[in-house]
């Protein structure tokens, strides 16, 4: 197979646009035999089915599954290896899990080549992706109350909140709390923000696997660790959504959606922000704070000064201006029934099998950035 052919083919299995961005990552990446074993490994695969599948010494297959496996790019239980099964897992598996330190660490050239990509076409994609599927009656993420607003308004008692809603005691609950970095800021970010703001590997068998590998950024924390972490990530205005503190800097969606003026392609949660006009002072901050464009300013009928005033339409629940306002003069209000709250379950296509036949097998487990393999 040509080697261009190689490339092509693996960024159709991820799901990836045939572009010459796209491209220029994976041959930055991997050599095309790398590529290959890549995309054989779509499916889990121990060394020896590949040296059948691919016609290789098995000891030289070995060697270079762990070397990728030292690079991040393959993951190994005690007898398989796997790729990845969509291009989102396999940015944060480079990313947040991927390796940052030492001899392995992933180089400026690459991160740059994900950020060219990522500004100039994924993000685009994004877009549409999230725009069709509205169209089509789909759903999206909905971004999580933030903690530090739902503690600022007690109007809102705790057998208020649905558990899927309460983020304080799903940290609480965790056996295993693991922080990751913020796979978008890492390779791509260009702000000041919190790096450690990654929740994907939080309490699951995905943080465990990476948590102790060589080069990796992420860590086990305490209970107050995590709660100290949360809280200087809503304080930084960062919006809770799915298992990450995200920016419109960086941000897959967040930064996608605002750069098309798609705000609207953002499911708000069952809570609103309200004013407390004899509290505020008219002093704008939350205008800057809002990710949403849901404050504006407007004439008290009890007051000479302007206050702020929540565009109910725009909000989307995320506590950021609660969060940030000193004179605590917002809150939380719940405005939609627990009804509201349907299960939301992102199913991811199943692998199709290999050229050499292989098939999927039944430990293909469906994470938060796709699909991903508990392996042999």
């Amino acid at each position: 197979m040509p080697e261009s052919d190689i490339y092509s083919e693996l960024a159709t299995k991820l799901g990836a646009p045939l572009s010459r961005r796209f491209l220029s990552i994976l041959e930055e990446m991997l050599n095309p035999k790398e590529a290959e074993i890549c995309l054989e490994l779509y499916i889990p695969g121990t060394c020896k089915e590949l040296a059948e599948v691919l016609d290789e010494d098995e000891k030289t297959i070995l060697k270079s599954c762990e070397s990728l496996v030292d690079r991040g790019i393959l993951t190994r239980g005690k007898t398989q290896f796997a790729f990845h099964t969509t291009l989102l897992g396999f940015h944060h598996d480079v990313a947040d899990t991927g390796v940052h330190t030492g001899p392995h660490a992933m180089s400026q050239k690459v991160k740059d080549l994900w950020g060219d990509f990522f500004y100039n076409e994924w993000s685009d994609i994004w877009v549409k992706m999230a725009s069709d599927r509205k169209k089509a009656g789909g759903q999206g993420i909905m971004i999580t109350p933030a903690i530090g607003a739902l503690e600022l308004s007690p109007n809102i008692t705790p057998d208020q909140i649905l558990p899927q809603e309460n983020w304080k005691m799903q940290i609480q609950l965790a056996k295993k709390r693991i922080v990751a970095p913020c796979g978008c800021r890492v390779l791509w970010g260009k702000c000041e923000h919190p790096l450690m703001t990654c929740f994907a590997c939080f309490d699951n068998a995905r943080g465990e696997y990476y948590l102790n590998q060589p080069g990796r950024l992420l860590k086990e924390v305490s209970l107050e660790e995590a709660l100290e972490i949360v809280r200087a990530n809503e304080e930084a205005g960062l919006v809770h959504w799915g298992v990450c503190y995200c920016c419109p800097d960086a941000c897959e969606m967040l930064y996608s959606y605002t750069k098309a003026d798609r705000l609207d392609l953002v499911e708000p949660n069952r809570f609103q922000a309200v004013v407390d006009e004899d509290r505020c002072i008219g002093c704008q901050d939350c205008i800057e704070k809002c990710p949403f464009n849901a404050i504006e300013m407007k004439k008290s009928p009890n007051s000479k000064r302007y206050k702020a005033s929540i565009i109910a339409e725009n909000c989307k629940g995320c506590g950021v201006c609660i969060v940030g306002c000193e004179q605590r003069a917002l809150r939380y209000e719940i405005v939609r029934p627990p009804e509201y709250m349907k299960s939301r379950k992102f199913k991811f296509p199943t692998p199709e099998p290999t050229k050499s036949g292989r098939r999927i097998p039944v430990n293909l487990v469906v994470g938060p950035y796709g699909g991903y393999y508990e392996l042999d």
